[in-house]
């Protein structure tokens, strides 16, 4: 089968399904979970917040994350700026009330106390919100372009020193990467069909360039990172 990647193939993925069972949602956020460990998501995102806080001297900050899921990649960056001594108030958002409790549940013991998660939607509840970092992972290519757009302006409102994006690079070798790491990690059919999808819908370079350009943003920082995906910075200016 000839996969076409020249253009954006934005097509609704099983886990944005609101009537998605339970007992699947909860698998699909375990393969998940499984995925973001083996990609480094946290260290890649936390290495970047904690560089900004080392320049800046920053010893107390305020962090986002939108769209957590079940947010395994909010706790464990919440424990990594802990070990590098930044003391962060951390929050995760997702739209989803299932994903909101799995985060609740499997959050540890230990980061209770710096860790909240809420239920809410960045495209709607988010611009009398601040946060001095704010940051999104595997949530760009879900959206369409206007609400990308959208997302893009609401990050920049409400953060006061960075705004990060990681997400997947849509390529032939990002494509056959979701297609055999996401049957390895994972027994979720969902995972399954949404990993190689999530490629086709996700973003090129010069597609955020066009974006931020859009927005009235400065040019953001793209660092690629294994496995093929990127790491979007935009540095407040505020």
């Amino acid at each position: 089968m000839v996969v076409n990647l020249t253009k954006r193939n934005l097509v609704g993925e099983l886990m944005d399904d609101p009537n998605l069972a339970e007992k699947d949602h909860h698998q699909a956020l375990h393969g998940l979970r499984r995925v973001n460990q083996l990609s480094r998501t946290a260290r890649v995102i936390s290495n970047a917040i904690i560089q900004l806080c080392q320049k800046k001297k920053l010893a107390s900050i305020r962090v986002l994350d939108l769209a957590c899921g079940g947010g395994d990649v909010t706790v464990q960056v919440s424990k990594l700026l802990s070990q590098a001594g930044v003391s962060a108030e951390v929050h995760g958002w997702d739209c989803s009330p299932t994903a909101i409790d799995f985060a609740r549940r499997h959050c540890d013991s230990g980061n209770k106390s710096q860790v909240q998660f809420a239920i809410a939607n960045a495209l709607v509840d988010s611009p009398n919100h601040s946060f001095d970092f704010v940051y999104c992972t595997l949530f760009l290519h879900h959206l369409s372009d206007d609400d990308a757009n959208r997302l893009l302006g609401v990050m920049w409102q409400m953060a006061s020193q960075l705004v990060l994006i990681d997400d997947l690079r849509r390529s032939t070798m990002g494509y056959v990467l979701a297609v055999v790491g996401c049957h390895l990690l994972s027994r979720s059919p969902i995972v399954h069909v949404d990993g190689p999808l999530s490629v086709r819908a996700a973003f090129t370079e010069s597609e955020i360039l066009e974006m931020s350009n859009r927005c009235d943003l400065p040019r953001p920082t793209i660092k690629r990172h294994w496995p093929h995906r990127f790491l979007l910075t935009w540095t407040a200016k505020k």
